[in-house]
This record gives C-alpha cells, structure tokens and sequence, in this order.
C-alpha cells in the first residue's frame, strides 16, 4: 500500500503567502510612495518613518521564500525540475497568447525573449532554477560539514558578501539579487534548523520586532542625513536576512493544517508570473494608481491590501489551469 503523502504545513504556506504579499506591497505601494526625503519627513515625520518601515518589511519578501527552502531543504529530482519548468513556460506562455490575442501585445522577438524568462522582471525565475541546480552540492555539504566548518563558511560568506556588494558596492549583483546570495540564505537557515540557537527560537517574533526598527532607523537616519537610505532597502542587507530568517523560525513554531492557505500557497510561484508580467504589470499599476488618487491614509492602505488579496486570488483561479494540465502530464509521463 502506498503512504499517504504527507500534508504541507499550513504555518509555513501561510508564511508564503506572507511573503507574496510583502513582494506584490513593494512592487505596487512603494511605486507610489517613493523613499521620503529632508522635506517630507520634516512636514510628515511619523507618516515617512512607517513608509521607510513598510519599504524595510517589503524588502524581506524574497528572503523569506529562500530561507524556507533552505530551512526544509530542496530535494532534487527529475520530476520538481520539471515542474518548476512547466510552471514558469506554461504561466509565461499562457499569458503571452492572451495577450497577443487580445491585442495588449504583438508577436515579436521582445515577447518571445520574454516568454524564455529573459526579462528583467524574472530575474528571481532563473535565479531560483540556479539554486535549485546546486542544491545538492549545497544539501552534501550541509549533511557532512561538522558545526564548526558550518560557521567559518557562513561567516566567510557573509564578511565577503557584505564588502563586495552590500557594503562597498564594488559588485553590486543587481541589489543583491544573485545565486550567491540565495545559497548564503539556503545554507544559512538550514544550519539554524540544524543547530537551533535557544535564544534565537524562544525570542524570534521579538527579534523580528528589534531588527525591523533597527533597520528603519538606519534607513530613516541615513535618508535624513545623508539623501540615500543607507543601504537597508536591499536584498542582501543582512539585517534583512536576519529578519527572514526570523519570521521563517517563528511561523515553524505554529502548527496547523488549512486547506484554504495550503491551496493559495500552492499558487504563490504563479502569483509572481503572472502579476509581475510585463503584460498585465502596467494595468495593475494604472489600477493601483486609481485606487491612491481616490483614498488616502489609512483607508489607502485597507483598499491596496484589498485589492492586492484579489489579485491574488484572481492569480490563484487563473492558476488552476496549468496545475490540472500538470496533473495529467504526471499521470501520463511520470505514471503518478
């Protein structure tokens, strides 16, 4: 008899949509609401000290999603390459013919290139892939490193990481967006799930708390100071790294089972396809411009968080379509 497969757990799915939200915030809220600068944050101190905050949360979107890989672990086979493929050329496709067809785009070599992943706006797409293809290297070494080797390569990793881009700027790896960065992530959740440090996991939710307000006034100060927002809105911040580390830890610690969130989360990969595309990304943004011309203050902020949630789900039903066509293909390729 065949083992029933084994259910998601619902903490962590829900920390992917999480994680969806912040990305799809800082693709759509701080379009609008740019860093403030001397002038603003003098008329508005309170009001550009939570956008600086809000832009400081945003930024640890990606992280999180790499820390979960790295704290479960990427197991390598055949099979997940080739859904991960199918995901991202089915949604890429997919999205493309409505377009042409409903005359948003023409057929070109621009959507073409677009269509194979080659656009700026995937950068996390081929960034994954790469991750994905080295983590057995990572995942043996992870298995067969003693903790000491673990922690001289980590904070190797991150002496080199913060000088050569994140401090210096010398290589800036697009704002930190590289596979060096995600294998640093990988490895370095992985290692805290290994060798759990006490106080870590009995204070993570207040640590978040510690390193997002660390992180804010950094950048408030530095934008008050100095014009610039001191480095903190980037990916390879490691105060941000901490932080998705932070929240990775204590969303394990809840234990629960939802169908509703693992079904969402299941469609999180698609939501970032299919939102960020060049060819629905500029209607969501007119959308979005709308809805901060017509509310303001806080009832701004309920109607974006609303109307994101509906692009999400929008994205979810739309989904459905390839995770049925991969449910054929599995049982017709794979015999599963």
């Amino acid at each position: 008899m065949k083992s029933k497969k084994a259910s998601r757990e619902s903490s962590i799915e829900l920390l992917r949509i999480v994680a969806m939200m912040l990305i799809m915030v800082g693709h759509c809220y701080i379009r609008f609401r740019p860093l403030p600068q001397e002038g603003a944050m003098a008329d508005s101190p309170l009001t550009s000290f939570l956008d600086v905050m809000l832009s400081c949360i945003t930024t640890t979107g990606v992280g999180i999603f790499i820390a979960i890989s790295g704290w479960f672990g990427i197991k390598f086979k055949t099979q997940g390459l080739a859904k991960y493929l199918f995901m991202v050329f089915f949604t890429l496709w997919t999205v493309y013919g409505i377009a042409v067809a409903w005359h948003i785009s023409e057929f070109n070599l621009s959507g073409l290139k677009t269509c194979m992943g080659f656009y700026e706006g995937y950068w996390f797409v081929l960034g994954y892939l790469g991750l994905y293809l080295i983590s057995p290297l990572l995942n043996t070494f992870i298995e067969h490193a003693t903790k000491k080797e673990l922690q001289i390569v980590l904070l190797s990793y991150y002496l080199f990481q913060s000088y050569i881009s994140w401090l210096s700027g010398w290589y800036d790896y697009y704002n930190g967006y590289s596979i060096l960065l995600f294998a640093g992530i990988y490895l370095t959740a992985a290692y805290l799930r290994r060798y759990p440090v006490d106080w870590m996991d009995k204070y993570a939710p207040q640590l978040w708390v510690t390193t997002i307000m660390l992180m804010t006034v950094i950048a408030y100060l530095s934008l008050w100071g100095l014009g610039f927002a001191g480095r903190q809105i980037r990916d390879d911040n490691p105060l941000a790294i901490i932080a998705s580390i932070l929240l990775v830890i204590t969303f394990s610690k809840l234990k629960f089972q939802n169908r509703l969130v693992n079904w969402l989360a299941a469609s999180c990969f698609a939501v970032y396809l299919i939102h960020y595309s060049p060819y629905v990304y500029p209607y969501l943004i007119h959308f979005m411009q709308n809805v901060h011309q017509q509310y303001d203050g806080l009832l701004y902020v309920m109607a974006l968080l609303a109307a994101l949630l509906a692009v999400f789900v929008g994205c979810t039903l739309f989904d459905q379509i390839r995770i049925l066509t991969w449910s054929l293909i599995q049982k017709t390729v794979f015999k599963k």
